[in-house]
């Protein structure tokens, strides 16, 4: 289905429209909530805010669907120290579809840690942003981050 969506919002591109106030402050609020969400394991922002067909693209080399990334319990206890500072965010969207791109800056502490690009991607469902989509890669300008053990 995500794939479905991405050429649907790829083949329409020229049909998109200015995002409405409105529409880009729920979908701020969806993402802000999402890296509160993720970065902190919240099983209930995982159960009512993430969609079944979810699936991560990240950085590292790790690509997951929801089941998968709930899982993977050693990497939110990494994840769990970290702060993030967002910057250079492109809200579109076609529909029912809502794509951020934009800069996280990574901070273990006070200490910068990585910078990654990122896509993330929403669908209104029910009245409600759920998140259906990640892809995390590496500023060119990142220092090396830390290492993620595997489960």
């Amino acid at each position: 289905m995500l794939m479905t969506m991405i050429c649907i919002v790829s083949c329409s591109a020229s049909a998109q429209t200015p995002v409405s106030g409105s529409t880009a402050k729920e979908l701020e609020e969806a993402e802000s909530k999402m890296f509160v969400g993720i970065l902190h394991h919240n099983a209930d922002y995982f159960k009512d805010y993430v969609a079944s067909d979810y699936i991560t693209i990240n950085a590292d080399g790790i690509m997951a669907d929801k089941e998968q990334t709930y899982a993977d319990s050693s990497r939110f206890k990494i994840l769990n120290d970290f702060s993030w500072k967002l910057s250079d965010k492109k809200i579109r969207a076609y529909g029912d579809v809502g794509i951020i791109t934009g800069r996280a800056r990574i901070y273990m502490k006070d200490d910068f840690a990585a910078e990654f690009l990122y896509t993330a991607i929403f669908v209104k469902d029910h009245q409600k942003w759920m998140f259906t989509g990640w892809q995390g890669t590496m500023s060119k300008d990142s220092p090396k981050p830390p290492s993620i053990p595997s489960k």
